[in-house]
């Protein structure tokens, strides 16, 4: 079997065609060249070319030669094509990701290592199923938003982008926030869709094409042909606050499939459901449980979700019914989260005018579970560089849906609570059909995490705070933020909670919703 003994990927985006002529589609295509030795002193310079998010073809290819011959071959091609434009992509090192994260430079991402074998086990059918979807819709979405060129399969969906290779797409995403900034102001919820203005021709700003390019060329993303070409400029480019938000989310799935490749990979290579299932599982490092709906945990937390909903929410209330129903409900802990809860929840509940431990939801797009799942609900500043922040309008923290009626709380402080929304406000930010913020969805499935927070006392706002990093006097004087609903007293419509603590809350229930 050859052994690649060199390999360089180069990727190229050129939306209006101007550096390269083809301004009727605009460029955007890779070249893939690699030296493999193919035994008995005979080497091979190896080639591929093609649209980006193609197999491309093979022409240019060298077989049956020296070493050398094959090596300078290789990197003359690289040199004639960085000299057009094109950039090489670093692939992922794992050495140089542990030292990364030993030296605590700006990512909580961990190399990983290798799972160590384990023997199958069995599981509910449900949790299987949990298992397959969890790991199956991060790589799915990977997959069909990276490009080939980085190298997805199943076996490794992150392909071999570096973490340094992300860094610089994440910086890049910071230049194109500068300039959004710059332009129309900073970011809030009157401006979050506006798109720069068009310029010359209506045309994007050459700036923001700019900044277009060198992102899609060291992040490679497939363009339909449909969406190529000058009259489609003003779609492709990140010329809105909601459009860099697109891209962040997609960085962090990358982080979110890194994390876990080896456990990718040694499923992959196991044979039996099983197998497979104990691969995951142990990857996961949760505990989760199928619950039998006749049990006492069950009946609880499927009637926190029933009158956890208002009926104002006309998408999931249609002719006087509602179009959710409840499927499974697992018990579902991250390991080694619930004595920091506890230690959390003891201090915290203890202060003057404590509100105390509640019930809330988290909803989210199903490809975000396994990233969740793994690394828990983590703050802006924990999260690797250019990744999704989930919430900016009441604080830079973690958000949630209070599940008020669980625990009976009716105020916090002099604020009336809505005790009736906490379960449809988190199924608007899942992947379900209908949800408010995913226009797109078709799936009939979506799932919530239930969980226990503890709060001490709040900071109560009417009206968006935006990006705020702390309560103030944070945490003596206030260590969460309650943004009260339009029902009691502000602009807006129903409660959320916004903690700034990763110990504040811990996964105690996953619920899986269907539309009917």
């Amino acid at each position: 079997m050859a052994t690649v003994i060199e390999a360089v990927t180069l990727n190229f985006t050129d939306l209006t065609g101007a550096k390269t002529g083809c301004t009727t589609l605009g460029s955007n295509k890779f070249w893939k060249g690699w030296v493999e030795d193919a035994g008995n002193g005979s080497f091979n310079f190896q080639c591929r070319w093609g649209s980006t998010g193609t197999a491309g073809s093979d022409k240019g290819s060298v077989l049956g030669i020296s070493q050398s011959a094959a090596l300078d071959q290789l990197r003359k091609k690289v040199r004639e094509k960085e000299a057009k434009g094109y950039t090489r992509l670093q692939v992922r090192d794992d050495t140089e990701e542990a030292a990364k994260q030993a030296g605590k430079v700006a990512a909580p991402v961990i190399a990983p290592t290798i799972v160590a074998p384990t023997s199958a086990r069995t599981f509910h059918p449900e949790v299987g199923r949990l298992l397959g979807t969890i790991y199956g819709s991060t790589a799915t979405t990977v997959r069909a938003g990276l490009s080939a060129q980085a190298g997805a399969t199943a076996e490794n969906p992150i392909g071999n982008l570096s973490d340094r290779q992300l860094d610089l797409g994440g910086s890049i995403l910071d230049e194109i926030e500068q300039e959004l900034t710059r332009h129309l102001g900073h970011e809030d919820a009157a401006n979050k869709a506006k798109t720069l203005p068009l310029g010359t021709g209506g045309l994007p700003s050459d700036r923001i094409i700019d900044l277009t390019n060198r992102y899609m060329s060291n992040v490679p993303r497939e363009i339909d042909r449909a969406m190529r070409g000058r009259d489609n400029l003003h779609r492709l480019v990140v010329s809105s606050f909601e459009r860099l938000e697109e891209q962040r989310k997609f960085l962090q799935l990358l982080r979110d499939a890194f994390l876990s490749k080896a456990v990718f990979a040694q499923a992959a290579a196991t044979t039996s459901t099983g197998g497979k299932e104990a691969v995951w599982y142990d990857g996961l490092d949760c505990t989760i449980e199928h619950l039998d709906p006749m049990s006492a945990d069950y009946i609880k937390v499927l009637s926190v979700f029933m009158t956890n909903q208002s009926q104002k929410n006309a998408n999931w209330f249609r002719g006087g019914r509602s179009v959710l129903k409840v499927t499974n409900i697992f018990k579902f802990t991250r390991n080694g989260t619930e004595a920091a809860f506890e230690k959390y929840a003891k201090e915290i509940v203890a202060k003057p005018g404590a509100v105390g431990r509640i019930m809330a939801w988290h909803g989210t797009r199903t490809e975000n579970l396994l990233g969740i799942s793994k690394s828990g609900l983590l703050m802006p500043e924990n999260l690797p560089r250019g990744v999704h922040i989930s919430g900016k309008a009441f604080g830079k923290g973690i958000y949630h849906a209070p599940a008020w009626n669980a625990t009976g709380h009716t105020r916090v402080g002099s604020h009336p609570t809505d005790g009736t929304n906490g379960a449809l406000k988190s199924m608007n930010y899942t992947s379900a059909q209908g949800a408010y913020y995913g226009g797109s969805n078709s799936a009939n499935r979506a799932f919530m995490y239930l969980q226990d927070v503890a709060l001490g006392t709040a900071e109560v706002h009417t009206s968006a705070c935006w990006d705020k990093a702390r309560p103030d006097g944070y945490p003596h004087k206030a260590d969460f933020i309650f943004a009260c609903g339009a029902k009691n007293n502000g602009g807006f419509v129903h409660d959320e909670l916004v903690t700034f603590h990763q110990d504040a809350q811990k996964f105690s229930y996953l619920i899986e919703v269907a539309t009917i």
